[in-house]
Formats: structure tokens, sequence, C-alpha cells
């Protein structure tokens, strides 16, 4: 009776730790759907965060009427969503916008041309690098055409202490304190401003990534690209390549592995060569 009584303790035990092996692994699995990829498939939609002032990457165009976000970096956005399984949902702010929406969680993601440095790598996480600057262009420096005759090279602007325009937040800011004093750098919220203060006379240079300052010359022809041989802010490429930013305090593992992978398939097919070139000619187009 006794020996009964122990097998039937010990099945019960059994049982016991069965069943608790299988909540243990129910909720094992339901913690992983609870990471930000999970939440991103239950909601149907991942949310972008990008400041479309930048051509050919992110930019404005008008479409039936009405303005729509388009360009490689939303390219590439939208090949993310299509490889979950969602839609793609853009919140368009500044460029600081996007950095302060990344830190914050309020976005799944931030695409706007920029740079994983050490400073931001504090507040958010990155993807594999998608897009060298030096591929088609270099961080570079803006003027009007009259005052750009003034300077042969990059130690004779500097000396000249010259007022510079930089978009907010952005690496073209810490490359003008390279050029000038911190307190004759204006900063402006989209490149967009930024340019039209150039123009205007405002300031006397701007820094600019070229290949997003290109497509605005048809449209500002008293402007003009310093030459790269003498005015490369970024010789050492320490600002070519950018990266997908992640908020830190999300659940990323399994969205930046998805991330990285669209990343390398478009890099390996050539889709990102594509993607530019398409969006090159409508940015032009746009900015006309």
């Amino acid at each position: 009776m006794k020996k009964i009584m122990t097998i039937g303790i010990v099945g019960a035990l059994s049982l016991m730790l069965f069943s608790a092996c299988g909540k243990s692994e129910k909720a094992s699995s339901n913690t992983q759907e609870e990471g930000q990829l999970g939440k991103i498939k239950k909601a149907g939609k991942l949310v972008l965060g990008t400041s479309p002032d930048f051509p050919p990457a992110e930019f404005y165009v008008l479409k039936d009427g009405k303005k729509e976000i388009v360009g490689s970096d939303v390219a590439l956005a939208q090949a993310i969503a299509d490889e979950i399984g969602v839609e793609l949902e853009i919140k368009p702010t500044d460029f600081n916008g996007v950095l302060a929406n990344i830190q914050t969680g309020s976005v799944d993601l931030g695409i706007a041309s920029f740079v994983g440095t050490d400073e931001r790598s504090k507040v958010m996480d990155f993807s594999e690098g998608y897009q060298q600057e030096v591929s088609d262009g270099f961080q570079g420096v803006l003027m009007k055409k009259d005052n750009a005759k003034k300077y042969k090279d990059l130690e004779e602007l500097k000396s000249a202490k010259v007022t510079v325009g930089a978009q907010a937040a952005s690496i073209q800011y810490e490359l003008a304190t390279i050029l000038t004093d911190e307190k004759k750098i204006k900063q402006y919220g989209t490149m967009d401003a930024a340019i039209l203060a150039l123009n205007s006379g405002d300031v006397e240079a701007l820094t600019v990534s070229t290949s997003s300052a290109v497509p605005m010359l048809e449209s500002f022809p008293d402007l003009e690209i310093l030459p790269q041989e003498s005015f490369d802010l970024d010789t050492a490429d320490k600002y070519s390549k950018n990266v997908i930013g992640f908020p830190k305090t999300n659940d990323n593992q399994e969205l930046i592995e998805i991330a990285n992978k669209v990343i390398k398939e478009n890099l390996d097919n050539g889709t990102f060569d594509k993607w530019r070139e398409e969006y090159k000619k409508m940015s032009v187009d746009a900015v006309e």
C-alpha cells in the first residue's frame, strides 16, 4: 500500500513538473511576443521617424495635389515594413525631433541619413551601416559663388571666421565648429530653412552633405559647393556611414535583426543604388 502511494505521489509530482515546464515555455513565448517586434505586429504598423528635408533620402513631393514623403530612406523603411508584414506609418518632424522621438520611444525606428556617433549610442541602438556619403558625395561647404571666390582652401576659410549655418543637432553642426567660432554658428530646424538663409545672406556658408545639397543647386543658381580637394570637412570618413536608429527603451533585438537582413539584401542586389538614382532625379524635380 505504501509503495502504491509512493508511486502515486511521484506521478503527481511529475505531472506538476510537466505542467510547470509547459507554463514556463508558454510564458517565455509570450515574453518574446511582447518585444517591440511583437508589438509592431499586433499594431499592424511600423512607425518611422524622419525629417523630410534631405533629398534624395527623404523629401516631400506633390502627388495628386497632396504632399507625400518619399526618398531612398523611405524606400528602406517600406522594405522593412514589408518584411515584417505591416503598414508603414511616417511621423515627420525636424531633424532634432527625429532624434528626440527615437530617444523617447515615440517611434519604432528613425531613418534620417544620420550617423551613429558615440554620443548618440548612449540613447539609441543602431543598425548596420547602409549608405556611405563618400559613394556619391562628401561633407562639405556650400557658399554663394561670389563669396566662394575669396577662399582657396579650408585654412583660409577657417581664418576668416565667417558666419556658418547648420542643421540643428546634426553632424553638420559638429563640422561647423571646425570652420568658425561656436558663437558664429546659426542653427536651423531644416535644411530648407538653412539654404534659404544662405541664399538671402543671413549666413556666409553652410555645412552640408553634398549629395543632399546637389538637388538644390538648380533652384539656387547663385550657390555652389566648394571643391572637395580643398574643402572636405571629413577626410577620415568619420561621418560617412548612415545607420537606422532604434529606441534603447524598447526590446529591439529581433527588429534590428530584420532591419540588418533587409539592409544586406538590398545592398547585395543593388537595390540601394537604384533607389538613390531614382530619387535623385525625383528630388531635383521636387525642389524645382
